[in-house]
């Protein structure tokens, strides 16, 4: 619970500090990156608590957004899918609907600027090949990152990231449930429009 509010609550004051903004500079990005999901939870009728272990995914996302200077804000899709260990062709895929609020730190005379990161959103996690029922389940969703980009250029800033991805449980069938948590890492690049 208190992750769930750390994500609200730096997503809503970076949103809050982008009201005071005078000019804003609209932005597109994509990145691609590993994902390193948690051991899901996985409870349901007739077999006892048990954890599935994943192996190392892959995640790529595209963003629009607003730079206002020491704050962005942007809406974020992403997809992100990881095998079941052991397993050849089992896999759970997970798509996310966020929106992102980024606080940027200013070094000066350096092209490099570290930074923060919140989200909230909804997650469409896909457990199909699972047999659970029901082929995906909706569910809230947060994430948390910090993150370096590097201007190469006056509009072109290459992004270096990790984020921690986090859903509420997600449903199947309504009475199992697969709780999702993932480390990401990523690279990308962020156009000024």
């Amino acid at each position: 619970m208190k992750i769930w509010r750390s994500a609200l609550t730096g997503a809503l004051f970076m949103i809050g500090t982008t009201a005071t903004a005078c000019a804003a500079t609209p932005y597109v990005s994509g990145s691609v990156g590993i994902a390193m999901m948690e051991d899901s939870d996985f409870q349901s009728p007739g077999i006892d608590d048990a954890s599935i272990p994943y192996d190392t995914g892959m995640a790529v996302t595209l963003a629009a957004g607003l730079d206002m200077g020491y704050t962005r804000i942007e809406g974020e899709v992403g997809y992100q899918e990881n095998g079941i260990e052991e397993s050849d062709d089992l896999e759970v895929a997970i798509t996310t609907f966020m929106v992102n609020g980024y606080y940027d730190f200013e070094l000066p005379a350096s092209p490099i600027k570290p930074y923060i990161s919140a989200g909230i959103g909804v997650a469409d996690v896909n457990a199909e090949e699972l047999s659970l029922g029901d082929d995906s389940s909706l569910v809230l969703a947060g994430q948390l990152g910090a993150g370096i980009g590097f201007a190469v250029a006056p509009a072109l800033t290459l992004d270096a990231r990790y984020r921690y991805l986090m859903t509420t449980e997600a449903e199947f069938d309504g009475d199992t449930d697969l709780s999702i948590g993932s480390h990401n890492v990523m690279l990308g690049l962020r156009l000024g429009l």
